[in-house]
């Protein structure tokens, strides 16, 4: 009985070891129950990022934070229509006022892009892209795109750092 026990113990041990370590080269990793992918999102001359989070059922959130106006910040929902060929839709809210709904179609578990319409006018995005992937998805070229993410991430890291 014991054994069996060890035996389980040792095999959740190693399937959450090896999943956590699941990540690709822009910082999106999938976990035992949930991924996260970062987010890069344009909207009418404006650059948004931020971060994507999906759980099993194939739902999840969004929340990015504008590049121009920081003080902007959006949050969405998401989910999976067809789990099969990883395409969905969800809705973006931001502090401004602006709302928009997006289509998207995965590559991966962890990347993809999308399209979508607001009040503000049209919406691109990609997740767990890098910036040089990105560009290829956007509206148009962004080439501080990769300042922007590069200063999330040690913003992210600051905020570890202090967390800990």
């Amino acid at each position: 009985m014991k054994k069996k026990f060890i035996i389980k113990t040792l095999i959740i041990f190693y399937v959450s070891f090896f999943l956590q370590g699941c990540a690709n080269e822009s910082g999106a990793k999938m976990g035992l129950f949930t991924a996260k992918s970062p987010v890069a999102v344009t909207i009418k001359g404006d650059v948004f990022v931020g971060w994507a989070i999906g759980d099993l059922s194939g739902s999840g959130t969004v929340d990015i934070q504008s590049a121009v106006n920081p003080d902007n910040t959006c949050i969405g929902e998401f989910r999976y229509t067809s789990t099969w060929s990883l395409v969905g839709k969800g809705t973006l809210s931001c502090k401004d006022g602006s709302q928009g709904q997006f289509n998207f179609k995965g590559l991966t578990n962890l990347k993809g892009y999308g399209y979508g319409t607001s009040n503000r006018g049209p919406v691109t995005f990609t997740y767990g892209m890098t910036a040089q992937e990105a560009s290829k998805y956007l509206q148009k070229p962004f080439p501080e795109l990769d300042k922007i993410i590069e200063e999330r991430k040690k913003r992210d890291n600051l905020k570890k750092e202090q967390s800990a």
